[in-house]
């Protein structure tokens, strides 16, 4: 009861007029729909062939992290998920991960080398 009556405000909240960065996704097996409002990413995933609903809430931290070529940044996703129907896809409960932005790469660097030294055979 507890949970249906935080799903439906999850998906009010994301349809509202207050939440920015609305983004949908449509597959062949399931829907997600999500949406930032204030500090909170929240988000909804309806899937079409299985009897299974989830609603997500969570925060994303900055963090910084000391590596061999200095600072570096990240990200701390804390967050709780909310499961509805009978064939639960993912874990209901708290969840938090960790994650670092991807390398950025140089056009020069990411092409092979020139020359035969590249290719041995």
């Amino acid at each position: 009861m507890f949970s249906q009556h935080l799903f439906n405000a999850i998906s009010r909240l994301i349809f509202s007029r207050w939440a920015r960065d609305y983004e949908e996704h449509h597959g062949s097996y399931e829907s997600a729909y999500a949406a930032r409002l204030g500090f909170l990413h929240l988000e909804i995933n309806r899937c079409v062939v299985l009897e299974h609903d989830d609603a997500y809430v969570g925060i994303r931290l900055p963090t910084l992290h000391r590596q061999d070529s200095g600072w570096q940044r990240g990200r701390l996703y804390l967050g709780y998920r909310i499961c509805l129907g009978a064939e639960q896809v993912r874990d209901t409960g708290f969840c938090s991960f960790w994650s670092r932005p991807l390398p950025k790469m140089v056009y020069g660097q990411s092409c092979p080398l020139d020359g035969d030294d590249y290719f041995p055979f």
